[in-house]
């Protein structure tokens, strides 16, 4: 039994480390950008919340698998969406999709976008599905 063990463990090993070397790949495969964000803006004014997923050449973010993406904010910014998948993209075609929210300010004060951003990133040997929090500062006058 023990010996049986063993070899199972030498034979799943290797596999391991490949899924180990791909999901560190992945994750130096992309960079979220929130360039094109709205950073200062009056009260009572409108903005909006820009996020593009922007993939290394060889990559990209799969177009049919699941891309989920959640928004929520500090109560001094009301977001016109609270959820974004590929139809929400400015182009849903793109290799690395971007996403603009417009949002209005109501508070006087430093306040927080943020987005819980699902989705896979993919190369010609692997498809890693990534997670990541994102927030961007608002200054509202």
């Amino acid at each position: 039994m023990r010996t049986l063990a063993l070899a199972l463990a030498l034979l799943l090993a290797p596999a391991a480390s490949r899924a180990d070397a791909a999901s560190d790949a992945a994750a130096k495969s992309y960079r979220i950008d929130t360039e094109g964000t709205t950073r200062s803006v009056k009260a009572g004014a409108a903005g909006k919340l820009v996020i593009s997923i922007v993939p290394v050449a060889g990559t990209h973010v799969h177009p049919q698998a699941p891309l989920k993406i959640t928004l929520s904010a500090t109560p001094g910014l009301t977001l016109s969406k609270d959820r974004l998948g590929h139809k929400d993209a400015v182009d849903p075609k793109a290799e690395g999709p971007r996403f603009e929210v417009p949002f209005t300010a109501a508070q006087a004060g430093v306040q927080e976008a943020r987005a819980k951003v699902d989705f896979f990133i993919c190369s010609d040997q692997w498809c890693v599905k990534q997670a990541r929090d994102v927030s961007v500062p608002v200054k509202v006058e």
